[in-house]
């Protein structure tokens, strides 16, 4: 396909935070289209700099706003490296303490490692023991005061997992009986699958998230982290952070191409369902010009095999004339991926200090 197909543009929010660079697409995305914030000025919008995964994790134009599509084992997801501007990021706990940290359960210790860590000078090295299905590793942390202003926050912690249990849950809050907590998170918060042998970032939403007992807003100061069915291994956590987000204006070009009968809106990606059930129901989206490219190559597939070859010819002219009206309409509005092939640093005081 030369061209996305505008027509099967759409717009959504995504909320971005501070330090975090790795997003969750869109069910239905395909492909980037654009990406900044609903600012009024020119001079406070994103501007993202668009490019590709390499430069984007140097950092390489890091005056700007950076956009990247990512894959990681066949999961597409967002590379955003962005400051907002009006949230904040606060840390919880730099897990360097070892006596703020007790464990239950498969977890049967807990301890300082200053080896093998994300951020900061250490993480929690935690031996578990599978047994009982359930690891339990508890923290204390200063006092923070979120009075109501939690619900409009991410509870973030960063994890190494040696490797990979059924799921992982999160809990903030008071003690042991007075906490929100996460869902059973099976997936990253990028939605990345967990992975072995590597850090893993988890977080969740504050805002509706369980409530076990009766939470006062005004005295955070406990953590928790519950491994689910974790096999016997050597696991490490780091910093935890309470970050609030900034929306961001998220465009991006649907893989639904057709539309089913009862539906408002193009729902399916082929004529064929995920059950390869195909329905004389299910309607082609776009205009007539994406009709026209529809039925003369559908046509010339047909006579591929005929003899008749002036009217293959015919069809293949109809067929480009067709392309040509399509795009004639719809130019492409893909971004380009920006790459700088080199960027030097120049050190002046050096030069005239060593070279003069």
């Amino acid at each position: 396909m030369k061209t996305q197909l505008p027509w099967t543009l759409k717009k959504t929010t995504l909320k971005v935070f501070k330090d975090v660079l790795e997003y969750p697409v869109a069910s239905d995305h395909d492909e980037m289209a654009y990406f900044d914030n609903d600012e009024k000025s020119y001079g406070q919008r994103a501007r993202f700099f668009y490019t590709s995964l390499q430069q984007f994790y140097e950092d390489v134009e890091n005056n700007r706003n950076q956009l990247a599509e990512i894959w990681d084992n066949n999961t597409q997801y967002i590379g955003c490296r962005y400051t907002p501007p009006n949230a904040a990021s606060v840390l919880v706990n730099n897990a360097e303490t070892a006596s703020q940290f007790s464990v239950a359960g498969d977890a049967t210790a807990v301890a300082l490692d200053e080896v093998t860590f994300k951020e900061g000078n250490g993480s929690m090295k935690v031996t578990i023991t599978a047994s009982a299905n359930t690891a339990t590793v508890t923290n204390t942390s200063t006092s923070r005061n979120d009075d109501e202003t939690y619900k409009k926050k991410y509870y973030f912690r960063r994890i190494y997992l040696d490797a990979v249990p059924t799921s992982v849950t999160l809990r903030y809050g008071n003690d042991a009986s007075n906490y929100i907590a996460s869902a059973a998170l099976t997936t990253q918060f990028s939605e990345q699958a967990m992975k072995a042998d590597d850090w893993n970032l988890f977080a969740f939403d504050m805002n509706g998230a369980t409530v076990t007992g009766t939470l006062d807003d005004t005295a955070f100061d406990y953590e928790a982290v519950v491994f689910n069915t974790a096999p016997t291994g050597t696991y490490y956590i780091d910093a935890s952070y309470v970050r609030s987000w900034d929306l961001l204006d998220y465009w991006y070009y649907s893989k639904n191409h057709t539309e089913t009968v009862s539906a408002t809106s193009p729902n399916q990606e082929y004529f064929y369902n995920s059950s390869e059930v195909y329905s004389t129901d299910t309607k082609l989206a776009g205009p007539s010009e994406w009709a026209d490219v529809i039925m003369y190559q559908a046509l010339l597939y047909t006579y591929a095999d005929e003899e008749n070859e002036r009217v293959y010819k015919k069809l293949e002219a109809s067929r480009d004339l067709a392309w040509n009206a399509l795009f004639a309409q719809y130019p492409s509005s893909r971004p380009m991926i920006i790459t700088l092939r080199h960027r030097f640093e120049t050190d002046f005081n050096r030069i005239n200090n060593d070279y003069a």
